[in-house]
This record gives C-alpha cells, sequence and structure tokens, in this order.
C-alpha cells in the first residue's frame, strides 16, 4: 500500500476512533513499528491528528470542523474533478449541489450556463454571488459548525423540487456504500437522489479509503462517479466510474 493511502486509511479510523492506540493501528496497516510512526508524524505535520501521551492519537477537531482547511485537501483533484463533472451539464439546469468542499470547487465552472443551483451549503453563497449563478437557499436550521441548513424545512422544500442534475460529494465511499460524516446531510441526499434526474457522484482519492458512518447510498445508485487516477481504481472495475485527468481541462 502507498504510503498516501496508508495515511488517509490511518486517518479516517483515527477519525472514527476519537482516540486510536499505536498497537491498533499496527494491526490495521500490517506495517512496521517504524512506518506507522512516519506516518503519524507527517499526519501531525499536517494538522489532522494530535499525539498524546501513553502512544495515544486523537483527530484535531479544529481542523478536521474548518470548511476553510477542508477546501485546501486535495485541492488540485477536486478542481480536476468538478472540470469535468461541469462538462456533463447542459444549458438552463435546475441542479443540487451538495454543501461539500469538493462541490464549491463546481461553482466556478458553472457561469454562462444560465443554471439555477439550489443547495443548503452556507459556505457556497460568496461564490455563488461572485460569479452572479441563480441560487435558490434551501432555509432551516443553520449548523455553525459545518455551514449548512438542515432539519424539517430542508426536507419540506427539498420534497417539492425536481432537479434535472443533482451533484454530491461523499465522505467516504466503503464497501459499495457512500457515506457522510453527518446524520442530517445524509437524510438531505437521500431525499435529493429521489428527486433527480440525473445523479453525479463527486469524489477525490482519499474518499475510496475512508470510513464514514451515515450511509445514504449505493454506488449503483449514481450515474456516474468522477474521481481521479489517484483513486487507483480502473474504470472497468466500476461501471459508472469517470476518470478525471488533466488533458480534460
Amino acid at each position: 500500500m502507498i504510503p498516501y493511502v496508508r495515511q488517509n486509511q490511518i486517518y479516517s479510523y483515527i477519525k472514527m476512533k476519537q482516540i486510536a492506540y499505536i498497537e491498533e493501528l499496527l494491526e490495521l496497516t500490517n506495517v512496521s513499528l517504524p512506518t506507522v510512526r512516519r506516518d503519524l508524524k507527517k499526519l501531525e505535520e499536517e494538522g489532522k491528528i494530535i499525539l498524546l501521551n501513553g502512544g495515544g492519537v486523537r483527530p484535531n477537531e479544529e481542523a478536521e470542523h474548518s470548511v476553510v482547511a477542508r477546501l485546501e485537501v486535495n485541492s488540485e483533484e477536486k478542481y480536476l474533478i468538478c472540470s469535468k463533472a461541469a462538462k456533463s451539464l447542459e444549458n438552463n439546469e435546475f441542479i443540487y449541489l451538495g454543501p461539500g468542499t469538493t462541490e464549491n470547487y463546481l461553482i466556478g465552472f458553472l457561469a454562462g450556463k444560465h443554471c439555477t443551483v439550489v443547495t443548503n451549503g452556507i459556505f457556497h453563497l460568496p461564490k455563488l454571488l461572485e460569479y452572479k449563478i441563480k441560487t435558490i437557499v434551501v432555509g432551516g436550521a443553520l449548523d455553525h459548525s459545518y455551514g449548512i441548513t438542515h432539519g424539517p424545512e430542508v426536507y419540506g422544500n427539498i420534497e417539492k423540487m425536481n432537479f434535472s442534475t443533482c451533484i454530491i460529494g461523499a465522505s467516504a465511499i466503503f464497501k459499495g456504500g457512500v457515506s457522510s460524516f453527518d446524520h442530517d446531510v445524509s437524510v438531505i441526499n437521500q431525499l435529493v437522489l429521489k428527486r433527480s434526474k440525473k445523479r453525479i457522484l463527486i469524489a477525490d482519492s482519499t474518499k475510496f479509503s475512508a470510513f464514514s458512518h451515515h450511509e445514504f447510498a449505493k454506488v449503483d445508485d449514481f450515474d456516474c462517479i468522477i474521481t481521479t487516477e489517484k483513486a487507483g481504481i480502473k474504470e472497468t472495475d466500476m461501471k459508472n466510474l469517470v476518470i478525471a485527468h488533466p488533458s480534460d481541462l
């Protein structure tokens, strides 16, 4: 397993457990102690984890929950993926755009398409304003940590809409399931998928070795799943997989 993939596997495990110990990570990765220590050092340098006395490790919650920080993670991949996704959109579409950081990179590619974007992602608004994209914000209770609206009002509004296309991200793609770290986001995604004619999942390579609690769909529920070569998955291995290449820009 290449270090990049193994480090993401370790990070996902630490997030799930909240506190993990070196012995657990050795069993998880099946590599040597020095290798695990190097991986943990790398994750600490990236601000993702905090090393504790006694061999414990916990996620750096401040870094994990910061939308600004998450926007910067794998930015080149996200840009490439969204460039590919935008090419599948027609003019004048009625689009649901998920609230994640990967989806945020799509907004710049929507200029000139005369589409309408429906979203519960509050952090998308400055960019939607910048590019003058016609926007409907689905109102509801505001979660300040994740920058989303949620709750019964959001669910009710979505159930009254029909989307030509939905473009959503995920926290993890694991054993054929597509998951989110947040229960409310999962519920909203389930509703959106039922109301969408075309369903597009956008996911950078780290999501294919990650783990998250709230499954909202199966990979076969999507018309296409767009990622990059870094995911290490061939298009022949997943019938709806689309690989975004730098030459697509």
